[in-house]
């Protein structure tokens, strides 16, 4: 026999409502009580008057911060619940996998050696995938608790772009998207080499997660005025205008059918940003719903060094 669970009591709701009829309408009368005394006159009206008017007030701003505070809450609730759900989904996805390919292993049922090859690859390819997942919620929750630490010094970019790169093909089936590389930027930066890796990687991951079937995502690097830019640019189904101010808050995912079926625990930009930040460097998006994203990185050039050392 199906069961259904009812609301509960205390939902963001009805705490509105108790906060309405509890709170405002009593601030409302007491307000009007108060302002009738001060029209009256008097000293001892006025006194009264002021007080009731202060109070009334003071509880009507105390109410506002309550309902911040749950709507705060709630929607911290919220974000939770869904962090845990895409967490779960993008865990069981590749477990599945990798048992799928193991027992294909153990029950012999790959005839040949390309067979064999192809399921050993298959593990590896969803450990690694399990392994930046991993990665990822470790990096933010440094993030969240202020302890991510950026050791720069000037340096080129392409040897952390080359990194990210090797890194995403260890992710990528065979012939699974085309990737068009322009590595031109030769002009030293100040960089944290594995924070640049690491953000480069998640925008190339994001980009491979909202293509379609024929994925073609590039990578570029250039010399600009005062600094470098690396840009990622995909194929895939666009940001709407609308979400595109919000897709660098953490575990905020687009509503939108095709997104929801992309897996992913909404942290990826998020550390983007806050890499980019750490960097002194900036970050935007050009977009259109159906004809793909290019997210565009810009590093400020590293100080000429001083010649004859301090002085």
């Amino acid at each position: 026999m199906a069961t259904t669970r009812s609301r509960p009591f205390l939902s963001e709701r009805n705490i509105l409502l108790v906060i309405i009829l509890g709170v405002l309408v009593p601030v409302v009368l007491m307000s009007a009580a108060g302002i009738v005394a001060l029209v009256i006159g008097g000293v001892e009206n006025i006194v009264i008057g002021t007080l009731v008017v202060s109070f009334a007030l003071g509880s009507l701003g105390a109410a506002v911060t309550i309902l911040v505070m749950v709507r705060r809450r709630a929607r911290l609730a919220r974000q939770q619940v869904t962090f845990l759900t895409n967490v779960t989904h993008e865990l069981r996805t590749p477990l599945a996998a990798i048992r799928l390919y193991a027992q294909t292993l153990q029950l012999d049922r790959a005839a040949t050696d390309a067979e064999r090859r192809e399921c050993a690859e298959a593990i590896l390819r969803d450990t690694e995938r399990l392994g930046q997942l991993v990665e990822r919620v470790l990096q933010w929750r440094k993030i969240a608790e202020g302890r991510r630490l950026y050791e720069r010094r000037p340096d080129a970019v392409e040897p952390a772009l080359r990194e990210a790169l090797d890194a995403f093909r260890g992710l990528l089936r065979s012939g699974e998207a085309t990737l068009e590389l322009d590595l031109r930027a030769t002009r030293p930066v100040d960089i944290d080499r594995a924070g640049i890796t690491e953000a480069v990687l998640n925008l190339l991951v994001n980009a491979h997660k909202y293509t379609g079937d024929r994925k073609v995502i590039a990578l570029r690097s250039r010399d600009v005025e005062d600094g470098v830019e690396i840009e990622v640019e995909d194929n895939g189904i666009g940001i709407p205008t609308a979400d595109q101010g919000r897709i660098f808050e953490p575990f905020h995912r687009v509503d939108d059918r095709l997104r929801s079926q992309a897996p992913g625990v909404g942290l990826g930009l998020a550390i983007v940003k806050d890499v980019v930040s750490a960097h002194d460097g900036r970050l935007r998006v050009r977009s259109e719903p159906g004809k793909g994203s290019a997210f565009t990185v810009f590093l400020p050039a590293a100080p000429p060094a001083r010649e004859g050392g301090a002085s």
